[in-house]
C-alpha cells in the first residue's frame, strides 16, 4: 500500500485520536491540525506523525497543509448542541463557513481523498423510520443543522477522478479513547452508575443509534481504504443496526453490567432526539462490523473508573461545552 499522507483537521479530539492512531497502523503517514479547544493531551508520537496547533480558520495555514497531503478528513468542529448554542457564530464559522473553504482547498491543491465527518442526528425526530442515507433530514439543532448543510455544499461541488469526496454520518460516539468525553450518553450513564450507583433515564422511549469510537475510527480507514469509485459521492450512516437502543433498554444493560445501579425514569424529554437509522449500506459496500457491544463499552468505562484512570471524572476537560 503507498504511504499515504493523511491531514486531520481536528485530529486532536475524542474520535480524531483514535482515527489517527488506526490510520498510522496501516502505514499512513499522520498530521493532525488542532487548536486544542478543550486543553486536551496527545498521547501519539513517532515518526509518521506529525501535530500542527493551529485553527482551521487560518486559511493559509490550511492551504499549505493542504498542498502536502493526498488525502484529509475533517472532523474539527464545535460538536454537539450545547457548545453550538453556546457559540452560535463561532458553530458557523468552523463548522459550516470553514467546512467549505477546506473542501474547496482541498479540491484546489490536488487532495484525491477528503471525509466530512457529520452526524446522524441530522434526521433529527422520525419516529416509526428506518432511516438511510436516502431518507430526507430534519435536523433539529443548530449543530445538526450546520453539519446537514455542509453535507450538502460540499457534496453538491462534484467529484471526479482527482477529488473524491465522502460523508460520514456518525451513530452516537461511545468508549474510551485518549481525549475522554464524559458528556455523551454511553459515557456519561456508565460513569454515573459506576460514581453514584444511580442514573436518571429521560422518557426512554426515544431510540438512539450507537457505535463504539474504535469502530467509529476504523469506518474512515475502511474509507480511505477503499476503491474511489466506491465512495465518491458517498454518504454512509456509521453504526451498526443491533446498536440501535432505545434509553430504557440502555438503562437495564447499564443495571445488568453495573449490578446494583438504580435506574430512575424522568417523564420529561429534554432531548427530543428520536431516530432508529439502517447501516446495511456500509456493512454492504465496505464490509463495516463492529467489534464492540454497548456491554464491551459499559465495561471498559466502568473498568477505568474503578481502577481511578480519570482523577476527576467531572473536569469540564471531559465535556465539549466550555
Amino acid at each position: 500500500m503507498p504511504r499515504y499522507r493523511t491531514l486531520l483537521a481536528g485530529g486532536a479530539g475524542y474520535l480524531g485520536q483514535m482515527i489517527a492512531k488506526t490510520l498510522l497502523a496501516t502505514g499512513r503517514r499522520v498530521t493532525v491540525l488542532d487548536n486544542l479547544l478543550h486543553g486536551q493531551e496527545l498521547s501519539l508520537t513517532g515518526p509518521d506523525f506529525s501535530f500542527i496547533q493551529g485553527d482551521i480558520r487560518d486559511i493559509s495555514l490550511v492551504r499549505s497543509l493542504m498542498a502536502d497531503h493526498e488525502e484529509a478528513v475533517l472532523l474539527a468542529a464545535l460538536v454537539g448542541e450545547p457548545a453550538c448554542n453556546l457559540c452560535p457564530q463561532e458553530a458557523l464559522e468552523i463548522n459550516y463557513l470553514a467546512a467549505l473553504n477546506l473542501a474547496e482547498t482541498a479540491r484546489a491543491t490536488g487532495v484525491k481523498r477528503f471525509i466530512f465527518a457529520s452526524t446522524d442526528s441530522c434526521y433529527g425526530v422520525r419516529e416509526k423510520e428506518i432511516l438511510t442515507e436516502l431518507s430526507p433530514l430534519s435536523p433539529i439543532s443548530l449543530y445538526a443543522d450546520l453539519k446537514a448543510r455542509a453535507e450538502t455544499a460540499i457534496l453538491a461541488r462534484g467529484f471526479e477522478k482527482e477529488f473524491s469526496p465522502t460523508v460520514l454520518r456518525m451513530a452516537t460516539v461511545y468508549g474510551l479513547a485518549p481525549r475522554m468525553r464524559f458528556d455523551l450518553a454511553v459515557n456519561l450513564l456508565a460513569r454515573e452508575a459506576t460514581l453514584k450507583g444511580k442514573v436518571k433515564i429521560f422518557s426512554g422511549e426515544q431510540w438512539r443509534p450507537m457505535v463504539h469510537v474504535a469502530d467509529a475510527a476504523r469506518a474512515f480507514q475502511l474509507t480511505l481504504d477503499a476503491p474511489p469509485e466506491l465512495v465518491a459521492g458517498q454518504i454512509f450512516n456509521v453504526g451498526s443496526d443491533t446498536q440501535n437502543i432505545q434509553f430504557k433498554a440502555l438503562g437495564r444493560l447499564l443495571a445488568e453490567t453495573v449490578p446494583g445501579t438504580v435506574i430512575e425514569t424522568v417523564p420529561q424529554v429534554p432531548d427530543l432526539r428520536d431516530y432508529f437509522v439502517s447501516f446495511r449500506k456500509i456493512q454492504k459496500i465496505l464490509d463495516f462490523q463492529p467489534s464492540f457491544s454497548l456491554a464491551d463499552g459499559l465495561k471498559e468505562i466502568n473498568k477505568s473508573l474503578k481502577e481511578g484512570l480519570f482523577p476527576d471524572p467531572y473536569a469540564k476537560q471531559y465535556a465539549n461545552c466550555r
